[in-house]
């Protein structure tokens, strides 16, 4: 019997993580006394504490350090005290010997003109593939230490739980892209003739669905986190969605162009498009990083030229890109209401209208759920339910667009058509003929 409840747990703990996301956990200790645990141990001083942290086997993809004082620490003498914090990390056991390196600092003035929380500060760091990390705090100015207020301290981070099922997961997916993908071009090499032009189209949206599932996720958690890896991850996602885009607008337009379709009328302006919203979400990326939604820390600043300018352009696309793929979903949908024209669509284009607004919808109801109930860390919440929607819906999308299906399917229609035209033209010569038979009949009987 304990084994069962165990097993049941496991179980509802292994789908929570999926569904839920990481399941975040927090350290809370203050700045008086000193914390010794197996990954983490504190040295505090009067003006300053060192947080020693190893997140080997603890922790992974991030930490977030906050620092504060609750309102029911302070005193109506405290006098507000400027606040900095620093990470550093190294390899090995001496960092003298390995050598140290500053990833990152956060610092508040602590004056009149700072905001409500003179206290606060909140620093993020991503796992940069370092064994140690070390977080040093000071209070005071730089060249004058001040004694360090009484304040409570916040390590939250995600446990290797989450990374463990994120990388079975992962590479199932992994698998099976990689068996369609194959199945595929084995199929598309063996058709007789010219294929689909759009089969290349899906050939190179599972190629690129294979980097979104990440096949080096394993390797890049068990290095203690690459920024290289998790950069190219990133924009192997941006290409992924920039084609899934262009594929679609291409798809739902061209079902309504039985003329040719030309390079500058018909793909030069989806593809600038497209490849405007790619550049941009890029180098955003590549400016800023990824931040947890909810994090208290500043993006950009207001005066900060190229940053605003690579945002607007950003929002515009991908404004225009659903403003246009909105359009021509419903012209498609209206159209495909209309008895008199009921079988002007494949079943081929009908599958796809229907599979792609509902992927559309699941994903923006996802959206809106991590929007609406985001904390700290939610890109990684919904990552897997995310990661499944896109390979069920790629899964369906290779099924409809399979080589050699959609010209059976045409040649089957043809079979039938010319059967029943056979059948008719046969049907047709019999009553003439017997009709002339029945005419010569009579003529013969008057001329009797």
């Amino acid at each position: 019997m304990p084994s069962l409840v165990g097993s049941e747990m496991c179980i509802r703990d292994s789908i929570n993580t999926f569904v839920a996301g990481p399941p975040l956990e927090t350290l809370v200790f203050d700045a008086q006394n000193a914390v010794s645990l197996a990954y983490m141990q504190t040295k505090v001083e009067d003006s300053r504490v060192a947080i020693a942290i190893s997140p080997r086997a603890a922790m992974s993809h991030y930490f977030v350090f906050t620092c504060y004082v609750p309102e029911q620490w302070k005193a109506p003498a405290d006098k507000p005290v400027p606040l900095s914090a620093a990470v550093k990390a190294w390899n090995g056991g001496a960092r003298e010997a390995s050598g140290e390196a500053l990833l990152g600092s956060a610092s508040h003035a602590g004056d009149a003109s700072s905001e409500k929380r003179e206290y606060g500060l909140q620093l993020l760091q991503p796992l940069a593939g370092f064994e140690h990390y070390e977080i040093d705090v000071r209070a005071g100015a730089p060249g004058t230490p001040a004694k360090l207020p009484r304040m409570e301290f916040r390590l939250t981070y995600v446990p290797p739980r989450f990374t463990r099922t994120q990388t079975a997961v992962r590479i199932f997916f992994c698998t099976v892209t990689l068996l369609l993908a194959g199945a595929f071009c084995v199929a598309g090499a063996r058709l007789e003739g010219a294929g689909d032009p759009l089969q290349p189209w899906i050939a190179l949206i599972l190629l690129l669905l294979l980097g979104v599932n990440d096949p080096l996720y394993g390797y890049r958690v068990a290095r203690l986190g690459s920024e290289q890896l998790e950069a190219g991850s990133t924009v192997v996602q941006i290409v992924f969605s920039a084609a899934l885009f262009l594929f679609w607008l291409v798809m739902a337009d061209g079902m309504q162009r039985a003329s040719a379709k030309t390079c500058c009328g018909f793909y030069l302006p989806k593809a600038a498009l497209v490849g405007a919203y790619a550049a941009s979400a890029c180098a955003l990326f590549v400016k800023h990083g990824r931040l947890p939604d909810r994090l208290e820390v500043s993006s950009f600043a207001s005066d900060d030229v190229v940053t605003t300018s690579l945002v607007a352009v950003l929002i515009v696309c991908l404004s225009l890109i659903c403003v246009w793929l909105a359009f021509l979903v419903l012209r498609v949908t209206y159209h495909l209401g209309w008895k008199q024209v009921e079988y002007i669509y494949t079943d081929r284009e009908k599958s796809f209208i229907g599979m792609t607004l509902v992927f559309i919808s699941l994903w923006s109801c996802g959206l809106v759920y991590r929007a609406l109930h985001g904390q700290r860390g939610s890109w990684l919440m919904l990552q897997l339910p995310f990661l499944a929607l896109s390979n069920s819906y790629l899964v369906l999308l290779v099924n409809a667009f399979w080589p050699g299906v959609e010209s059976s399917i045409s040649a089957s229609i043809a079979a039938n058509t010319a059967d029943d035209v056979g059948e008719a033209e046969r049907a047709g010569g019999r009553a003439s003929h017997k009709d002339r038979q029945g005419l010569l009949d009579d003529d013969d009987d008057e001329d009797e």
